[in-house]
């Protein structure tokens, strides 16, 4: 079973690095993550709960827009799209900008993630990852391609790829349509994944494991089209096998499977986070796939979503920011969840500090 038990010698660790200069170069302002032995100590309630995030946003330079933003969710994360990248200096100066303004804020350091998969599914194209999962044909291919796509995005400010793709493809579904899932057996599958987190990891970056269970067989797009629901749960033993490279994160389908939840897709499934943490051996945090999508958004409400999410056991939420007002929408949604008591505040600095020894790793890295 997943390993919840955080370790506050090493988060002291983490803090004191910072401190010491060790993080992203700036002193953290009166508020912020310096608290000594411990290390939820010097964080503001809403500091801890906009750690729980993974926010998009929308332009391509840090604006005075962009400084009210982090003042108002404190982000312990974003992620990038393609509108967000340009050039290669546009993206370091924008990555080294934005970890300036977190170390303000809290004095903790930012995720800063992409979905750079390889083939057509790259945020950024220059990197010549042109090879998707789909042809790839051994472990050491996958490894080396992981390596080279983590040396890449490190060079650029980029610490976690939310790859690789371990869903079983089936001929004709949205994932293999475009080429974004391995071929084989689960067997072979995972072995891949092995290879590519491996990879990943040795180039200085962290990994996400996706789509657990998996969206394969689903023709249509179930993010916009309609929500997604299966009869059964698919196949897991590709996510077990990849386990063993241990992934940083590990990603959740936005799928009713009715036999394990006929109410509730995977990520909003108190059952379904029980049955991954069950499943899959490792000390990963649980990220969500978009919360914000059209789907769950008018099936569920984006605020109930993400407190549904939350409750389930979902450490990081994703919101992507394509709609404006999400992502502060978002995070006052939780807010509201602790002052009506559906959420403690024991529970979130549990996951603060999972999330904090996760983050170690980046300054380990660096």
């Amino acid at each position: 079973m997943k390993n919840r038990t955080a370790s506050i010698a090493a988060l002291t660790l983490l803090l004191l690095a910072l401190i010491l200069g060790g993080g992203c170069g700036q002193s953290a302002q009166e508020g912020d993550g310096g608290g000594g032995d411990d290390p939820l100590r010097g964080l503001s309630l809403e500091q801890k709960v906009g750690q729980l995030f993974l926010f998009g946003f929308e332009g391509t330079a840090v604006t005075p827009e962009i400084e009210q933003w982090f003042n108002e969710v404190h982000p312990g994360g974003v992620i990038l799209f393609a509108k967000n990248i340009t050039d290669a200096a546009q993206l370091e100066r924008l990555t080294r900008d934005l970890q300036d303004l977190a170390a303000a804020d809290t004095g903790l350091p930012l995720f800063i993630a992409v979905d750079q998969e390889g083939g057509e599914i790259v945020r950024i194209g220059w990197l010549g990852d042109d090879v998707a999962e789909s042809q790839m044909s051994s472990p050491e291919q996958a490894y080396q391609a992981g390596l080279a796509r983590a040396q890449g995005l490190r060079g650029l400010g980029v610490n976690l790829n939310l790859a690789p793709v371990l869903d079983i493809g089936v001929e004709g579904d949205f994932l293999t349509r475009y080429g974004r899932t391995f071929p084989g057996t689960p067997q072979e599958v995972g072995d891949l994944g092995k290879g590519e987190i491996s990879g990943q990891h040795d180039g200085g970056v962290l990994s996400s494991a996706k789509h657990f269970p998996g969206y394969g067989g689903i023709t249509y797009d179930p993010e916009n089209d309609r929500l997604a629901s299966m009869p059964a749960v698919p196949e897991i033993a590709q996510f077990q096998v990849a386990a063993a490279a241990d992934p940083e994160f590990v990603m959740t389908a936005n799928v009713i499977y009715t036999e394990l939840d006929p109410e509730y897709p995977f990520t909003l499934s108190p059952a379904g986070i029980a049955f991954l943490e069950q499943s899959v051996d490792g000390d990963y945090l649980v990220v969500s796939d978009d919360l914000a999508s059209k789907v769950l958004k008018e099936a569920y409400t984006l605020a109930g979503t993400v407190v549904q999410a939350a409750r389930a056991g979902v450490d990081v939420l994703l919101i992507s920011g394509h709609d404006s007002g999400d992502t502060q929408a978002a995070f006052a949604a939780v807010m509201q969840a602790v002052a009506r008591g559906e959420l403690s505040e024991g529970e979130i600095d549990e996951r603060v500090e999972r999330i904090l020894r996760v983050k170690e790793r980046i300054s380990a890295a660096n």
